[in-house]
């Protein structure tokens, strides 16, 4: 036996919210008439639907609205004019589904109409009343960094937990912009930097793992090295002054590849000064730069710069799970249970059909200005989650009441 869920009921005012902002996207356009029809289906609508779904939509997503098997949307209780915009940009192609495009093919557009009111007049089903196998959420409780911890723990003994060195001659990597520490990195495993160790290291490393890298260190606080050495802070400021136009006046670049020297240690800045005098750091500028300097200048420059104040670059922290699910409840409703026909039901909904369109509106495979934006920074770990939390979600039919207009 089906456990049936108690419906929410809300009033259809003369005209529903425009839109989420002003944006060209289908599902922000206001309803039209023959939408609004679905929202207060007569007998015969729902009727025509029933013969609709049997025909063309069972085989995958059931009479009763519960689809067949992973991957494929539940249909029943979902929002009708969601339903209908959905049906139409498969015809139109707009999203692409062979399968999708050949079912609706042949419908016209009161069917396609008929179709959404029947589904969404449907009593949605709890997951385990489906059988649907709930899984409990990734650990790390929406840690934005949980896909490259592991990755991560290989640089913790030389540049700490958080990307400030505590051992003297290796360097902070926070206060860097993430395209510098991309740049480094694909050095390092060219070889082009020598370094034995960093270039197996950096070798193992996928692109996508080293960009969250980037953004880790670029996100931490930086803190000044200890290690100042012994050269002297004031002639160093004084030979520092050709290298801000890429540096900045204290160390702190503002430029995304040139990196940061404010609170740098010192060994390790020296140590990097005589790679680049000796060629085996290969840099045309910065061989020109320091190519006259001799010991006593290199120790000057390392004691300016390390007792500088670094500042964290202007990047942005990614946003937790919880944090993105906040953002979804804007259009989605609380629990993914959205009031507004034109945006989906996300509550109960199968993991893996969630998923799959996350990646969707990421990609190119389905176009929605808003969902892309959404999407495009969610790394895969962000869509497990979030897939994972709404699946989990009670879901709960609306029923739209048609309010009389007052009299002048």
């Amino acid at each position: 036996m089906t456990k049936k869920l108690p419906f929410v009921v809300a009033a259809l005012m003369s005209a529903l919210p425009a839109a989420v902002g002003a944006q060209d996207s289908l599902s922000t356009q206001p309803i039209t008439a023959a939408e609004r029809a679905t929202l207060t289906p007569s007998r015969e609508m729902i009727e025509m639907g029933r013969t609709v779904a049997t025909a063309a939509c069972a085989d995958c997503h059931g009479v009763d609205g519960v689809s067949s098997g992973p991957g494929k949307p539940h249909l029943a209780g979902q929002r009708a004019v969601f339903l209908h915009r959905v049906l139409q940009g498969y015809q139109s192609r707009e999203r692409r589904s062979d399968s999708m495009a050949h079912a609706s093919s042949f419908l016209n557009d009161d069917a396609l109409l008929a179709v959404a009111a029947y589904y969404a007049s449907l009593a949605p089903v709890l997951p385990e009343a489906r059988g649907d196998e709930v899984t409990e959420a990734a650990n790390g409780d929406g840690d934005p960094f949980l896909e490259i911890r592991d990755a991560m723990t290989k640089c913790v003994k030389c540049h700490g937990a958080d990307g400030n060195a505590s051992g003297s001659g290796m360097p902070n990597l926070t206060a860097q912009d993430p395209a510098y520490f991309v740049a480094s990195m694909k050095l390092y495993a060219e070889g082009v930097r020598s370094h034995r160790l960093m270039q197996k290291l950096a070798a193992e490393l996928d692109e996508q793992t080293v960009a969250s890298m980037g953004v880790y260190y670029a996100v931490q606080e930086p803190a000044m090295s200890d290690t100042v050495g012994d050269g002297d802070a004031a002639r160093g400021e004084a030979l520092a002054e050709p290298c801000a136009t890429c540096h900045g006046a204290d160390g702190n670049a503002s430029g995304a590849e040139m990196p940061t020297l404010a609170g740098q240690d010192a060994r390790y800045f020296s140590k990097a000064m005589n790679a680049y005098k000796s060629g085996s750091r290969q840099h045309e500028k910065m061989f020109e730069a320091v190519q006259n300097l001799d010991d006593a200048q290199v120790a000057d420059l390392a004691a300016f710069y390390a007792t500088q104040a670094p500042v964290r670059r202007n990047v942005r922290t990614p946003l937790t799970t919880s944090e993105w699910i906040n953002r979804c409840e804007r259009c989605h409703g609380i629990d993914g249970n959205s009031t507004d026909p034109r945006f989906p039901m996300l509550a109960g909904q199968d993991q893996a059909y969630l998923v799959n369109a996350l990646k969707g509106y990421a990609g190119t495979t389905r176009s929605n200005t808003i969902m892309h934006a959404m999407s495009d920074p969610l790394s895969q770990s962000d869509i497990t989650r979030i897939a994972q939390h709404y699946s989990r979600q009670t879901p709960k039919s609306v029923v739209y009441m048609q309010l009389p207009c007052e009299e002048d």
